[in-house]
Parts: C-alpha cells; structure tokens; sequence
C-alpha cells in the first residue's frame, strides 16, 4: 500500500512538472513547431534541438514509469516490450486524445483499465470488442475522449452566450 502511494505522489509530481513545460515558452514552441515546423525555424527556432530535447524528456518519464513496473512486479521480463503491450501503450493515448489533451493519455489508461477489467469479466474475447471500440474512436471520434468533451463544452459556450439570440448551434458553422 505504501508503494500505491508512492507512485502516486510521483504521478502528481511528473503531472505537475509537464503540465508547467507545456504552459511555459518551451511549451509554446513545442506547439509551434507541431503546428507548421518549417515556420518555426524560420522564426529562429532549433526545431533539431527542441525536438531531441523532447525525446529526451518522453524518454526519462517513460523510463521511470518502467523502473516503477519493474519494481512493482520485483522483476523484468522481455515479453514486457512485446508488440502487444506497445500497443495498448497506443491505444490509451489515442482513445483519450492525447494528442489534443495534456490529460488524454491518463483519461485513455483509466477508460482502457476500466474497458479491460469490465469487458474481461463478462467475456473472454475483451480484446475484440475493445479492439472494436478503439476503431470506432479513431474513424468517428479522431480526437478522442477529450476532444469529443472540448468539442461538447464549445457548443455549450456558444449555446449559452448566444442562447436565444441566433448562436451558431454548431462553432464549425461559422
């Protein structure tokens, strides 16, 4: 139960520590860059750089979360790496939206936890109809769970501030 804790207190710090990379100019460049590379390079950017400095911080958070694995498990096995795995590594990201949300990947892992134990206790073939689900997020929901809430919030901004006054009942109408 400590070791709950301890990783728990770690997941805040690590949250805390890329939440403030992301608001920060690091973060801002980092956005530019995503948006049009070409363009931030010619603003004065490294994009060579920023781009290393990146893998080397993905690198050092995902390393600690396999160090925190390996200690849970008191062991390390090479099947651990398997394609398998990395893939549901994918899927977590994906089905949150993490790449529209800082806090898509951690919705992702809840819901394919979630997915996991709900759907393996009924059936032995969870991973079809999580498999299923996961390609039905990426053809109608491509951004995600959070991007499907953003989405739902705007609407409700545009509902609210307009209301009956003639708002676009859809902000992509504009």
């Amino acid at each position: 139960q400590a070791f709950f804790y301890f990783v728990l207190v770690l997941l805040a710090l690590v949250l805390v520590l890329l939440w403030r990379m992301v608001h920060s100019p690091f973060g801002r460049v980092l956005r530019a860059i995503r948006q049009n590379e070409m363009r931030a390079a010619f603003v004065g950017h490294n994009v060579w750089l920023y781009k290393w400095a990146v893998f080397g911080i993905s690198a050092a958070v995902s390393g600690l979360a396999g160090g925190l694995f390996a200690l849970a498990q008191q062991s390390a096995y090479p099947n651990v790496m398997s394609l398998h795995n990395s893939g549901f590594v994918v899927m977590m990201v994906l089905i949150g939206g993490g790449l529209v949300s800082f806090w898509g990947p951690l919705i992702g892992a809840t819901l394919f936890i979630l997915a996991r134990d709900l759907l393996g206790a009924y059936t032995e073939t969870w991973l079809l109809w999580y498999g299923l689900l996961f390609m039905a997020v990426v053809l109608f929901q491509p951004e995600g769970v959070a991007g499907a809430w953003q989405a739902w919030r705007a609407r409700r901004r545009v509902a609210a501030a307009g209301g009956e006054h003639g708002a676009l009942s859809n902000p992509r109408e504009a």
